[in-house]
C-alpha cells in the first residue's frame, strides 16, 4: 500500500499511545458511564471491545463488573502494537486479554454476548463499506440475542461547532500546570480531521487523526443490512437523552435470538 491508500486507523495508535491516556483519562468513564455500561454488560458472559485501545472504557468497566461480582471473560481487539501494550503494563489485574487485529478484515471469535464499538472507533474507518464490513463482522461474532453497542460523534453537533465554516481551531485547558490542547478542526463534508497541538510545560507534540462523520441513518443502515435490529439510541455512554450538544451518541444493536431466527426462516 502507497500512503495515499493505506487506512488512517492504521497509524492512529502509534501517533497517539504514549500520550493517550493523559490527552483522554481514564476518569472520563465516570460513575455515570460505568453505571449505564455495568447496567448493559454485566448480564452477559462474554465481552469483546473493538478498538480497545489502551483501555480507556476497558478497565474501568472490567474493574467495576469483577467487584460489584459480575466479572465478565473481556476481550479487546486492537489494530495497533503500541496502544495493546500500554493496555497490557496497566491492566495490573490482568481482567481484560487484548488482541492485536483488524476490526474490518480479521475474523472475531463467535459467541459474544456483548461487543462494544465505543470512543467512536467506527468513525476512524474512513470508507463506508469498510464500515458496513465492520457491522458484518459484529454480527458473525455475536450469539442469537446478543447485542452491539456503538458510540460515535453526533453529526449534527459536529456540523454545529463548525457552522459555515470548513476550517475552525479551539484549545482545551489541562490541570496540573500549563497544559493544554490546541485542536485545528477541518470538516469538508462527511471527512473530519483535526491537528492536534499537545502543549506540556514548554513542550509540544503534534498529532493528527482523521475520521468519518457517520450519520445515524448510516448505522441503522449497516446493522440492518448485517442482520442486527437497531433498539435505544441515547448521548454519550451514561444514557442521557441525545440533544443538539450531545458531543457522541450510542446506539444498540440486537442480534435476533434462534427463535426468531427460526420463526423468520419459517415465513
Amino acid at each position: 500500500m502507497t500512503a495515499s491508500t493505506t487506512p488512517s486507523y492504521l497509524h492512529y495508535g502509534a501517533d497517539f499511545a504514549d500520550i493517550y491516556d493523559t490527552i483522554f483519562p481514564r476518569t472520563t468513564i465516570g460513575p455515570g458511564e460505568l453505571a449505564w455500561l455495568s447496567g448493559h454488560v454485566g448480564g452477559g458472559k462474554r465481552v469483546l471491545e473493538l478498538g480497545v485501545g489502551t483501555g480507556r472504557v476497558a478497565l474501568p468497566l472490567a474493574e467495576r463488573l469483577a467487584e460489584g461480582g459480575q466479572p465478565v471473560e473481556y476481550h479487546g481487539i486492537d489494530i495497533s502494537t503500541e496502544m495493546l501494550a500500554q493496555l497490557e503494563d496497566a491492566d495490573t489485574a490482568g481482567r481484560v486479554t487484548g488482541t492485536r487485529g483488524d476490526i474490518v478484515y480479521d475474523h472475531y471469535g463467535v459467541d459474544y454476548d456483548i461487543i462494544l464499538c465505543v470512543c467512536a472507533t467506527i468513525s476512524m474507518i474512513t470508507k463506508p463499506d469498510d464500515q458496513a464490513r465492520v457491522f458484518v463482522n459484529a454480527a458473525k461474532a455475536l450469539r442469537p440475542g446478543g447485542t452491539l453497542i456503538v458510540e460515535t460523534h453526533n453529526a449534527e453537533f459536529v456540523q454545529s461547532i463548525h457552522g459555515p465554516r470548513t476550517d475552525i481551531t479551539y484549545a482545551v485547558p489541562y490541570p496540573d500546570g500549563k497544559r493544554a490542547l490546541v485542536s485545528f478542526s477541518t470538516l469538508d463534508h462527511e471527512a473530519w480531521t483535526i491537528d492536534h497541538c499537545w502543549i506540556d510545560n514548554g513542550t509540544t507534540r503534534f498529532v493528527s487523526e482523521t475520521s468519518r462523520v457517520t450519520t445515524l441513518r448510516e448505522l441503522d443502515t449497516y446493522a440492518t443490512n448485517a442482520g442486527l435490529t437497531p433498539g435505544a439510541r441515547t448521548s454519550g455512554l451514561n444514557g442521557a437523552p441525545i440533544s443538539r450538544t450531545s458531543g457522541t451518541i450510542t446506539v444498540e444493536y440486537s442480534k435476533p435470538s434462534e427463535n426468531a431466527q427460526q420463526s423468520q426462516a419459517a415465513s
